[in-house]
């Protein structure tokens, strides 16, 4: 949350990524391990998960630069059955891991489907871990609840251990599907291979990025070696490697909260189309920040309070907050300097054409002329170097990224699509990067997840999430799709204004030549001043592609109230409505990208 004292915002900065890194685990049951080979086997883990905690904490220290100034947090999700999940708990617990429990079932029917040598080890377990989320499965569909452990153990790893005798699935819910759904969502494998004749390996998508990874392709495996390993983990936690992306993540860490907007040439411009009233939101960014804080407030009354679950979105708000407001800062600072320049261009033909009538003020009118251009190129640098276009777009495209999250994390199972393509999950762009960041930052939420709340759930969010959404975008396309007709409306009447008068002085001349050659000068200021006038505005839409932006709200509108309608229908079953969920943000971010890959050719510029 944004601070209230403005004197305080002033001082602060967006807080920084702590470094966190998630490993899961999926692996046999007991039973399915062989006496002889459990041994061998817990070797192997200890040996991985130490293995991977030096390369992290190594990584760490080479980019302790770029995260907060904090001990690296190190979290082990396991679902806690007997068996590997177990025996890889205990060991991270061993090794200094942070354990987090996703258990398929309320604890005390989970216990019930557990060998009997594993009931100690499940309550100690429990015990020593720092956050328990139950979920809502029941006996009855006893492979639905399993999947669902599954689903939350991989939305919630950046690396995935399996204790895995190399199969296809041989049913819902076991090991061999959590690791297909693994490989296919791009998360990295490391498969502990239950029979000591085979050795250690790494899968990953990213290793053969020029497919979508099966359980069956060889290109994406790697041995378990210490190189490998931490190209895995530099290619997950680290910034991107561009120089460029870098710089751009000690701008945004080094930006401040802007309490006035001093840009106020695109709320002027949408006031004096009729548009919009020009309000104190124009020039206070502390009217958004209020915005967001409300906006929080509700969200969580009416989704996160009702569930009895713990609340772990208080970081995520802050990083919202400062992206969002950040977002429409610039947005309005790169807009306004859009107008100005193309307001100043006609305004600087005017200049001209009045030396016309008035010659004796030329030297005065030149002068004024030449301030004019200074003052659009000086627009132009100062918007340029300051690069309000590309923080405009990085931060909105971050905020927007960031917005569900909160939805997701509700639902426990759910996740955001990871950076990148599914073929080549690895952050190219420091906005990815940091959104990844933020995701395994904020953790999952600690509770129980009953069966009778799934149906709320799947309300809540479309009540709260996906229509206010709707609505905004609704709005949005009426609000651009009206100044874009009200603008073309002017230019249309100063182009058609122009024709008159020219055939008003085709007219002049044939009736009366003498007069038409006396008033030629303000003919002359006519016909080449309004088309200078009607030019700038062409000039404004075309820059701020409001027909087109007018669409794309539209269609996301159209797609995101189908996603609300299912929701509400289907609500009850937490697996459809986290797919319903997943799809929303899936959408958001198809229409972000869409937005930002257009809005790209639109910086301020002269030419």
């Amino acid at each position: 949350m944004l601070p209230n004292d403005w004197a305080a915002a002033k001082r602060a900065l967006p807080p920084r990524l702590p470094f966190v890194l998630g490993i899961g685990v999926t692996g046999h049951r007991i039973a399915a391990l062989p006496e002889g080979e459990v041994g061998t086997i817990v070797e192997r883990i200890r040996a991985v998960l130490a293995e991977v905690k030096a390369c992290a904490l190594d990584l760490h220290r080479r980019e302790a630069a770029h995260f907060a100034d904090c001990a690296p947090r190190l979290l082990f999700v396991s679902p806690l059955a007997d068996g590997a999940d177990q025996i890889a708990a205990e060991i991270a617990l061993e090794l200094g891991f942070e354990l987090h429990a996703i258990l398929p079932f309320e604890r005390g029917i989970y216990r019930t489907t557990l060998h009997e040598s594993g009931l100690a080890r499940f309550d100690d377990l429990l015990g020593k871990a720092t956050c328990v989320l139950e979920l809502p499965g029941s006996l009855e569909a006893e492979h639905d609840a399993f999947v669902m452990a599954g689903r939350a153990t991989v939305a919630h790893c950046d690396l995935l251990l399996a204790v895995w005798d190399g199969h296809p699935p041989r049913g819902r819910g076991g090991t061999g599907e959590v690791v297909e759904l693994a490989l296919t969502r791009g998360t990295p494998l490391v498969h502990v291979p239950v029979g000591a004749d085979k050795t250690v390996g790494l899968r990953w998508s990213a290793f053969d990025p020029s497919v979508v990874t099966q359980r069956t392709d060889t290109p994406v495996e790697r041995s378990f070696t210490t190189a490998h390993v931490a190209q895995v983990l530099n290619a997950l936690l680290s910034p991107p490697p561009d120089a460029h992306e870098r710089a751009f993540i000690d701008t945004f860490q080094g930006e401040r909260m802007r309490r006035w907007k001093a840009r106020l040439e695109y709320p002027l411009l949408l006031a004096a189309t009729g548009v919009s009233r020009f309000g104190a939101q124009a020039w206070r960014g502390d009217i958004s920040a209020a915005y967001i804080r409300e906006d929080w407030e509700r969200y969580c009354s009416g989704c996160w309070d009702p569930s009895g679950l713990s609340n772990p979105l208080a970081p995520l708000e802050q990083w919202y907050s400062w992206s969002d407001s950040l977002a429409s800062h610039f947005a309005q600072a790169h807009r306004s300097g859009h107008v100005f320049n193309f307001v100043l261009a006609a305004v600087a033909v005017l200049l001209a054409l009045a030396a016309l009538p008035f010659p004796h003020l030329k030297p005065y009118l030149a002068a004024t002329e030449i301030v004019v251009i200074l003052s659009i190129l000086i627009n132009t640098k100062i918007g340029t170097g300051q690069q309000w276009h590309r923080r405009w777009l990085d931060y909105r495209q971050l905020a927007e990224r960031l917005r569900p999250m909160r939805s997701l994390k509700l639902l426990g199972i759910a996740a955001p699509d990871p950076p990148g393509t599914q073929a080549n999950p690895v952050p190219r762009r420091w906005v990815d990067w940091y959104a990844a960041g933020v995701w395994r930052a904020v953790g999952f939420p600690n509770g129980r997840i009953r069966a009778s709340q799934s149906a709320a759930f799947a309300e809540a969010v479309a009540a709260h999430e996906l229509w206010p959404q709707i609505e905004y975008h609704h709005r949005a396309a009426r609000q651009v799709e009206q100044l874009d007709h009200r603008l073309e409306v002017v230019g249309l009447l100063v182009f058609a204004t122009t024709l008159l008068t020219l055939v008003g002085l085709l007219a002049a001349i044939f009736i009366d030549h003498h007069w038409a050659l006396d008033h030629a000068k303000w003919f002359t200021i006519v016909t080449a001043g309004l088309p200078a006038i009607g030019t700038a505005l062409f000039g404004i839409r075309v820059q701020g592609d409001y027909a087109g932006t007018a669409v794309r709200s539209e269609q996301t509108a159209i797609v995101l109230a189908q996603v609300a309608d299912r929701l509400e229908i289907e609500g009850p079953d937490l697996s459809r409505t986290a797919d319903l969920v997943e799809q929303a943000a899936r959408l958001m971010t198809a229409d972000l990208d869409d937005w930002a890959l257009l809005n790209r050719q639109h910086d301020l510029s002269v030419g």
